[in-house]
């Protein structure tokens, strides 16, 4: 398990000690989220096809860090769901070569899919207040995710056929930034590593993860 993930948990541990006589009230909040999918265009003809989401749902724990409450530490557990449709092509063997498909051969299906374990960090400011609900936030940090399961499937009338675990690097780790004014937020996300794992030199390295979407808070 990555040292980010040890880091996580300490500060949660530590704050919920360290911060007793300063906590007035938490935003202790489940999430629900739905993005647009990306993997960027810094591969040469790389192009997406379809629409490519992702479905987020999580707990996230909060942490006072000023009397106010105003500004706080979250930290939370969460699993998602993705899907990335594009004209990168996985051979049906093993080999992990690829080609991209022109856009004359679209075929029915050419999806990566994925379920993933998340573990978000973020500093956390609001203007809230115990007695106020509705208020303006700016959430940012960071999310570690471990992938749970993967797939490739592609169909056209030629071919069809689905590859497990393909070589989608098993740990993702992003930037996220979620903004807005009670219910509804804007939420970005965008990858600090390959889409694609290191081991494998055919697959393209410089396809990484962008996600834009809706972000949704329960009390």
């Amino acid at each position: 398990m990555p040292r980010i993930i040890y880091c996580m948990f300490f500060l949660l541990v530590y704050y919920g000690y360290t911060q007793e006589n300063v906590q007035k009230y938490r935003e202790d909040q489940i999430y629900f989220s739905v993005y647009y999918n990306s993997l960027g265009d810094n591969l040469d003809n790389f192009k997406e096809n379809k629409f490519s989401s992702s479905l987020n749902f999580g707990f996230i724990r909060d942490i006072p860090l000023s009397k106010s409450g105003k500004l706080a530490l979250g930290i939370g557990l969460g699993l998602g769901v993705n899907s990335f449709n594009n004209n990168l092509k996985l051979s049906s063997d093993s080999s992990n070569s690829y080609n991209l498909l022109s856009s004359r051969e679209i075929p029915q299906k050419n999806v990566f899919n994925f379920s993933e374990f998340q573990v978000p960090l973020e500093i956390r400011w609001r203007n809230s207040t115990p007695n106020n609900y509705k208020f303006w936030r700016i959430y940012a940090g960071i999310k570690y995710s471990r992938l749970l399961s993967s797939s490739y499937n592609f169909e056209n009338q030629q071919e069809n056929y689905k590859i497990n675990n393909p070589s989608i690097n098993l740990d993702q780790i992003g930037f996220t930034l979620n903004i807005g004014y009670n219910t509804w937020n804007l939420g970005l996300y965008k990858s600090l590593n390959s889409f694609f794992n290191n081991n494998v030199k055919s697959l393209p390295r410089d396809l990484e993860q962008f996600k834009l979407g809706l972000i949704f808070y329960i009390l």
